[in-house]
């Protein structure tokens, strides 16, 4: 900051220049206030001039005046006193200041700046950049990486450095060499909404969209800036606009929970029950998946529909489960969801928590009456599900709740054990057995389950409790061949 600009014209006389400074025959500022003093000067004798010149100081710092309301002056020299210590320190000050100023600009005007015309943009030196382009440098070079130089000074947020470049004709829609996103989109991602209004005051394409698929609408409500949003949406973005990923704007808004952005968007006219066309997901759907409740509430409040199913045929409540989102589950199933496998659809939301091992979740859905043995696509039940995955809180929740120990699937025969053992969860294993699993059912055994995938532990643990539950068929019949060796052991 430049320190001499602060200081009032009517007080300039006050600091010594460095010719001053430099002359071994003057004193210090603070020397010459003071001296008087030492001397036994009368400080109540000021001369008009000095007198106006102490005022106009005093003035700036909000001190006020040195006369009184009768126009006499201040009588009290301890006062004068202080007053002019004050005075000289802070011009003592302000000289060194400006002393080291000079010293440090001298200094840089002796180095020669060797930054290239990127470089000086990456550091958001605006002059720099001016005298590059003044030397005949191209405003629509592109960085080593492909990113043009408008880009890149809108994706940094450097205001005055995109002013500079669009003043010298940069291209105001250069994707650089990489061809993705527009200096509009970097600056709609970025949030810099002045940057924004710039482009777009310099006829920035609204609707243009990123390799990806995605306009600037799109970044700005992935991102949540709302003031962006509106003035895209006034400028005439396209409110229905899909990504690759089939995402609208108010899509991307509910994925990442930005309700004020969503407000806007369906102020605007936005489709909220809009789906992608491959995955079918709709706004509602995705703001279950990442449990954004608050979002969530607001969909549902707006008149989202949801028992609208995905491509692989979940509701919004499934999608809740799958990530073990308990609040959200809950506010849908007071909204009326229902709680057990829809028609068409592959799993039960209970499946689907017992699969992910969500305990409190899978308690809430059994409270509100899901089905203990409502079977997925595979034919597993919610047990079994658990027991593949090796929860064995989950288990323990189920059989507490009266969940089938023994249920087997209808083609292979599968029990919960079984898949256990498949998986080597001996821990699960261990508490089926003792929970009554039958160790002797399926096509093919808990014991040949271990024995072909390999885990030995498991396998002796097995025998063990097949000879001790008096199980000589189980244990004899399979050690000679799965059990010793012909199974990976």
């Amino acid at each position: 900051m430049d320190i001499a600009s602060l200081i009032p014209k009517q007080v300039e006389s006050f600091i010594l220049d460095q010719e001053d400074l430099d002359n071994p025959v003057l004193k210090t500022t603070s020397e010459i206030f003071l001296s008087s003093t030492a001397e036994g000067a009368d400080l109540r004798t000021v001369d008009p001039e000095t007198q106006a010149r102490l005022e106009a100081l005093l003035e700036a710092a909000g001190i006020g005046k040195l006369s009184t309301a009768d126009g006499k002056a201040f009588a009290d020299p301890e006062v004068l006193r202080r007053l002019t210590s004050s005075v000289s320190c802070a011009l003592d000050e302000a000289a060194a200041a400006l002393t080291r100023m000079r010293a440090e600009n001298s200094h840089n005007a002796g180095q020669v700046d060797t930054r290239s015309l990127a470089e000086a943009c990456s550091d958001g030196d605006v002059n720099a950049v001016r005298k590059l382009l003044d030397e005949g440098r191209s405003v629509n070079e592109h960085t080593e990486e492909g990113e043009s130089l408008l880009c890149l000074a809108c994706s940094a947020g450097y205001y005055e450095l995109a002013q500079v470049l669009l003043a010298m004709h940069a291209n105001v829609e250069d994707r650089g060499n990489k061809g993705d996103i527009t200096p509009l989109m970097a600056a709609s991602s970025g949030g810099y909404l002045d940057i924004v209004k710039l482009l777009l005051l310099h006829d920035a394409d609204v609707n243009s969209q990123s390799a990806t698929g995605n306009t600037a609408l799109t970044y700005a409500c992935a991102g949540g800036f709302v003031d962006i949003v509106k003035v895209l949406l006034n400028e005439g973005a396209n409110i229905e606009d899909h990504n690759e990923n089939g995402h609208t704007p108010l899509m991307e808004a509910a994925s990442a929970g930005h309700v004020e952005v969503a407000r806007v968007l369906l102020d605007h006219g936005a489709g909220i029950n809009t789906h992608s066309n491959e995955f079918k997901e709709s706004a509602l759907t995705l703001a279950c998946y990442k449990g954004h409740l608050d979002m969530v509430r607001f969909l549902l409040d707006a008149g989202a529909d949801q028992e609208h199913k995905t491509d692989e045929m979940h509701t919004a409540l499934m999608e809740a489960c799958m990530d073990g989102h308990v609040e959200v589950a809950r506010l849908l199933l007071d909204s009326g969801a229902q709680v057990n496998m829809p028609a068409d659809s592959f799993e039960s939301p209970l499946t689907l928590a017992a699969c992910g091992g969500h305990v409190e979740l899978a308690a809430l859905l059994i409270e509100r009456g899901a089905n203990l043995e409502e079977v997925n696509d595979e034919g597993y039940t919610p047990l079994m599900e658990a027991a593949r995955e090796g929860h064995e809180e989950m288990v323990a929740l189920l059989l507490a709740q009266g969940a089938n120990i023994n249920a087997q699937t209808e083609e292979t025969q599968e029990t919960a054990l079984t898949l256990a053992c498949c998986g080597g969860f001996s821990e699960v294993a261990d508490f089926l057995i003792k929970a009554g699993a039958d160790i002797e059912l399926g096509c093919s055994t808990p014991l040949m389950e271990a024995s072909q995938e390999g885990h030995l532990e498991l396998v002796k643990y097995l025998l063990a409790a097949g000879q001790a539950g008096g199980h000589e068929d189980y244990f004899g019949g399979h050690r000679s061949g799965q059990a010793s060796g012909e199974g990976g052991l």
